[in-house]
């Protein structure tokens, strides 16, 4: 069975327009069994804090824009050597993916739903 989480998950915020993580004074931070840092990131609210449940933390589900995604935590990601943590699960870890990556696939996303909203740039 493939996991498509990766792919729902562009989709989704790329519609939306945002993303949710969660956070108590910073964003919460979480490593994989290999010892890699991610933070975990989330298309719905629900998810977000079901998974905060699943884990037992005080962090809150928060929104983050795709504007504040790109312009500031992907460019502070890089340089710590933290991954976006796509829509980890109690049973499954986080899809993790390079920084570069997820920005470039989000503006893709982003890009096409706004054609698809408002028609080819004339």
């Amino acid at each position: 069975m493939s996991d498509d989480r990766y792919s729902d998950f562009i989709d989704q915020v790329a519609q939306w327009e945002g993303v949710w993580a969660l956070y108590h004074n910073g964003w919460l931070l979480h490593t994989t069994d290999d010892g890699q840092k991610f933070c975990p990131l989330f298309a719905s609210r629900e998810d977000a804090q079901s998974w905060g449940l699943s884990i037992q933390t005080n962090h809150v589900a928060t929104a983050i824009t795709l504007v504040e995604m790109m312009e500031d935590l992907i460019p502070e990601w890089r340089d710590q050597d933290i991954l976006p943590g796509i829509t980890p699960t109690p049973a499954l870890g986080p899809v993790v993916v390079d920084p570069d990556r997820f920005r470039s696939d989000l503006l893709s996303a982003l890009k096409a739903v706004m054609t698809a909203r408002f028609g080819k740039k004339q």
